[in-house]
């Protein structure tokens, strides 16, 4: 009997073993390619070229235009040719409401966005726009990874091959993702990247 009593302490430890061994196991770790830590902030890249003064030379499309070539710079991260075009109704200044169409070029990737607009006074106006897609880059990706998770609080940060420029829905994490390994706990977390309209988020998901 005290025999029998011995093997059942001895099965409930091995079980307990198989156990601690199963849970404590990280499938993440060493997943990925390491990123290069980020020495210091780098600043969104912005249009080449100034939109006229709001208040004394107002011109609203070419002030809609400025800024949606800079939401689709910050997303890429990276400097390239980009362009824009809008299609207003016809005399459109901002004194009454409209919906329209902008396009962004940045290299050869076009960025849709529906805008609309309305006045807010005699000589200005509000105005909103969205999009389904938006660029992405590898280099914009890892520097903005690198970037944002640069703290002594993380380490061994890791991403997966991401594609050199790309056009990725917006709204919806990227099919690749990066995991980093944060200061107090014992698995590594994945972070989930996301383009939109106007950036790019990196939210951080635990085991």
């Amino acid at each position: 009997m005290v025999v029998g009593l011995i093997v059942g302490v001895l099965a409930l430890c091995g079980v307990f073993q198989l156990i601690t061994k199963i849970t404590s196991r990280d499938p993440l770790a060493g997943l990925g390619t390491p990123v290069p830590a980020a020495s210091a902030s780098v600043a969104a890249p912005s249009p080449t070229w100034k939109p006229p003064n709001e208040l004394t030379d107002p011109d609203p499309q070419t002030q809609i235009e400025y800024e949606l070539e800079s939401w689709v710079l910050e997303s890429a991260g990276v400097a390239k040719p980009t362009k824009s075009s809008c299609a207003p109704p016809s005399g459109f200044n901002g004194g009454s409401a409209a919906n329209f169409r902008c396009t962004v070029t940045y290299d050869t990737k076009a960025v849709t966005f529906e805008v609309n607009t309305k006045p807010s006074s005699s000589r200005t106006f509000t105005w909103d726009a969205d999009t389904t897609q938006n660029v992405v880059t590898r280099a914009g990706l890892l520097s903005s990874v690198a970037d944002r998770f640069r703290n002594a609080r993380f380490s061994d940060l890791r991403c997966e091959d991401f594609p050199e420029v790309a056009l990725a829905p917006t709204g919806k994490p990227l099919a690749q993702h990066c995991y980093v390994h944060i200061q107090g706990r014992d698995k590594t977390a994945t972070i989930d990247l996301i383009p939109t309209r106007s950036r790019l988020r990196a939210d951080t998901r635990l085991q």
